[in-house]
C-alpha cells in the first residue's frame, strides 16, 4: 500500500461489493482519511447495477480496531478538539453506518480479525456476520475512558440482549467467534481460510433472492427496533460531547498510547 492508495479498497467479485478497509498496519483502524475513502468506495459500489450484496472486510489481521487513538489523542489538547473529532471523525462514520442501514442491498460483515470498540458499531450495523475462526471481538469502550458514540450499545443489545451487552459493554472482555454466535452477534463461525469463499457462496445466494423482497425485509427488522436509529445516535454523540477531555478520557487514551494499564481515580 503506497500512501496514495485508498485506505477502503472496492472491488466487485461477482455479484458482491466488496469494500476493504486498508490500514493493515493500524489495523485498519479509522480516521478521517479512511472514512473519506469509505464514501468514495460506497458510491462506487452503489453505482454499479450488478452489485446485489456489500461485503466489508479488512486488510491484514484485523476487521476494525475502532477509532485510530494516535488520532484522537492529538484532538484531545486542542481548544475545539470535541467538535473537530466529532465533524471529522464521529459524523462521517455517522453517514456511512447510516448508508449501510439506508442500502436496499444485504450487508455482509466479513469479519477476519479483530474487531474493537468502532469495529463493533460497524458490524451490528452489518445484516450477516460471518466471522473467521481466528477472530476476536471486545468493545474496549470502558478500558479507555469512552462511550460507544455511535449507536454500539444499541446494535448490541438487539443482537444479543441487554444482560450479555452490559457484560460486553461493561468488562470489556475478548470474546471469540464461536461464543457470539450461541449468544446471536455472530451469523456464521468459519475456517480463516474459507472466509471469502462462504461470504461468495451468500452472495450467489443472496443474488437468487428477490432484490424488492430483501430490500423490503430489512425495512421490516429495522421499523421493529423500539426506537429510531438516528434519535439514538444523536444521544450517544451528545453522552459523549459531555464525556469529552474528561479525567478517564485522558487517562484511558494515554494508557493506550504508553502501552500501560490504565489507572482511573476512585469516583
Amino acid at each position: 500500500m503506497t500512501g496514495n492508495s485508498p485506505l477502503v479498497d472496492y472491488r466487485r467479485r461477482g455479484a458482491g461489493g466488496w469494500l476493504t478497509l486498508n490500514r493493515p498496519r493500524r489495523r485498519n483502524a479509522l480516521t478521517p482519511r479512511l472514512l473519506g475513502d469509505f464514501h468514495r468506495a460506497l458510491d462506487a459500489c452503489d453505482g454499479d447495477p450488478r452489485v446485489r450484496a456489500v461485503v466489508i472486510t479488512g486488510a491484514g489481521d484485523a476487521f476494525c480496531a475502532g477509532a485510530d487513538l494516535d488520532y484522537f489523542r492529538g484532538r484531545l489538547d486542542e481548544p475545539d478538539g470535541c467538535a473537530a473529532f466529532t465533524a471529522e471523525l464521529l459524523e462521517p462514520l455517522r453517514s456511512v453506518l447510516r448508508r449501510l442501514r439506508d442500502s436496499g442491498r444485504p450487508t455482509i460483515a466479513a469479519v477476519n480479525g479483530a474487531c474493537f470498540a468502532g469495529g463493533i458499531e460497524l458490524l451490528v450495523t452489518c445484516d450477516l456476520v460471518i466471522a473467521a475462526e481466528t477472530a476476536a471481538f471486545c468493545d474496549a469502550h470502558s478500558l479507555r475512558g469512552l462511550a460507544p458514540a455511535v449507536g454500539g450499545a444499541a446494535g448490541l443489545v438487539a443482537a444479543l440482549g441487554a444482560p450479555r451487552a452490559r457484560r460486553m459493554l461493561m468488562l470489556a472482555e475478548t470474546f471469540d467467534p464461536h461464543q457470539l454466535a450461541e449468544a446471536g452477534l455472530v451469523s456464521e463461525v468459519v475456517p480463516a481460510e474459507r472466509l471469502a469463499g462462504r461470504v461468495e457462496d451468500l452472495v450467489a445466494l443472496l443474488a437468487r433472492r428477490s432484490p424488492a423482497s430483501l430490500a423490503a425485509a430489512k425495512r421490516a427488522v429495522q421499523r421493529c427496533e423500539p426506537r429510531p436509529w438516528e434519535e439514538v445516535v444523536g444521544e450517544d454523540l451528545e453522552v459523549f460531547r459531555r464525556n469529552w477531555n474528561g479525567p478517564d478520557m485522558r487517562e484511558g487514551i494515554a494508557a493506550f498510547v504508553e502501552r500501560r494499564d490504565p489507572r482511573y481515580a476512585e469516583l
